[in-house]
Formats: C-alpha cells, structure tokens, sequence
C-alpha cells in the first residue's frame, strides 16, 4: 500500500540533497468497525422473512507491531539546509489480530433463523502494506537550543493502501421455509481478502548522529477508507457489508543519508 507523506523537519548540519533509506519498527493501537445488513425485500413471498431487513455491527480493537523499510529523495529548499521536502516509499509487514462478535439482529431469541442478521464471529488480521510519503521538514530554532544543531521537527500526511484478511465464522439457519429447532444448524466460515485504502497524519523528531545517519522518533493517526461488499446474493437475499476503522501509532525510524 503506497504512503504519501506530508511532513516538516530539517537537519541543521550541512547536508545536500540526496537520496536516503532506512528501516524502522513501530507499534500501534487499532481499532476495526465491521457491519452487516440482511436485506429480504425481495426474497420469494413463501420465505419467513419476506420484507425484513435486519442490521448489526460491532468494533474489535488489537495492539499489533510493524516493522519495514524505505527509501526517499530529500530536496533542501533553502542554501542553510534549514527547510526541506521529500518524497518516500515504503514497505510494511504487521502483525496482531483483532476479534469481534456481532451481537446480531432478528425476531428469533438467538438471532439465528434463516434470513437473520447472525450473531457472527470475525477478525481483522493486517498483513501488510505499502505507500508513498511526501515530507516537509524544518530545523527551528527551540529544537536546536534544546536538542542542538543537528536536530529537526517534521509533520507528514501519507496514502496507504492495507492488505487485510477478514474472517468470520458463522452459525444458523439454512431453511428460508421454516423456523429450525435444536440440531438443525448449521455452521462454516468464510474468509476474505480486503483492501483498505488509508489516510494518515502525524509528526516527529529527528537526531543526526553523525553527518550521514538519522534515528527518528514519529507519531501518527491513521484513518481507513471504508471498504464496502456484498457477500452473497442468494433467492434475493442480500448480505451488503463493510469494514472500516482506524489506529494511531509510535515508530522509530534509521535513515542512512547518501
């Protein structure tokens, strides 16, 4: 998933513009909101539910790790290497899984009878990501009475495109004719490939040590673009659902300079 980032943080020292790489490690709190809608408007007049419409939802939270590399091109803005922008891609892998219950939606005790909305259980495991970052970076002048010369702040906004895998495990009522009693359910799971296209914000430090390797430390709030599906669409049931969420973050980053 490709990262634009819109950032602001400069080195004081002497440095030219160039290319860079680096590798960092990070972790994050996450949150998952994931909804379904049963619709049975216009299921066969003999079904059950004919003409109900059921929804439900509910979040899962996780905390997970990342960790991945990068490279970018720093172009300085101004002759006293004081101001800069950059533009970076990266590659990510995470790790962490988040699990939720829906509480389900329905006229039966259970919310379980055939054209229900099912009390399922699912989970959200992020696998991997990348993206591009566009940075903006200055050297003020606390930072350097504070921190010393060779100390910047930065801000950044980046594009992300998340692979994610959902699963759900479900168990019901397959007959749309007749209400089922104990020992006529039925279970399975499904399991799904998402894509969630992502926004993020934030800001950091960063330290030079030396003339050629930078450590970062980096805040961030990332928000998902909500990815939308139908399940399946069987006798004119259908299962519209969706998958959304957020999560904010700590990185610490190492940047070889060229």
């Amino acid at each position: 998933m490709i990262a634009l980032t819109v950032g602001i943080c400069q080195i004081a020292i002497a440095q030219n513009s160039g290319f860079y790489a680096g590798t960092f490690v990070g972790a994050e709190g996450v949150s998952f909101e994931h909804a379904k809608t049963v619709d049975n408007t216009n299921v066969p007049a003999n079904y059950l539910q004919r003409g109900n419409i059921y929804s439900t939802s509910a979040s899962a939270n996780e905390s997970g790790f990342s960790t991945g590399f990068l490279v970018g091109y720093r172009l300085d803005l101004d002759p006293g290497n004081t101001v800069d922008i950059g533009l970076e891609i990266d590659v990510q892998l995470h790790s962490g899984t988040a699990n939720g219950t829906f509480p389900g939606d329905g006229q039966s005790e259970n919310r379980n009878q055939y054209g229900e909305a099912w009390p399922d259980e699912w989970s959200v495991e992020r696998k991997n990501s990348y993206g591009a970052a566009l940075m903006l970076r200055v050297s003020p002048s606390f930072m350097v009475s504070l921190l010393g010369p060779d100390t910047g702040v930065y801000v950044f906004g980046r594009v992300r495109r998340l692979n994610a895998g959902l699963t759900v495990n479900y168990s019901g009522c397959f007959n749309p004719l007749e209400l089922c009693g104990p020992g006529e359910f039925g279970s399975g799971m499904d399991s799904h490939d998402r894509a969630l296209y992502t926004f993020t914000v934030g800001g950091g430090v960063e330290k030079m040590i030396g003339d050629r390797l930078g450590i970062r430390g980096e805040v961030h709030h990332t928000q998902y673009g909500k990815e939308e599906w139908g399940a399946f669409s069987e006798e004119a049931t259908t299962v519209p659902l969706s998958l959304d969420g957020s999560e904010t973050g700590f990185s610490v980053k190492a940047i070889l300079y060229f």
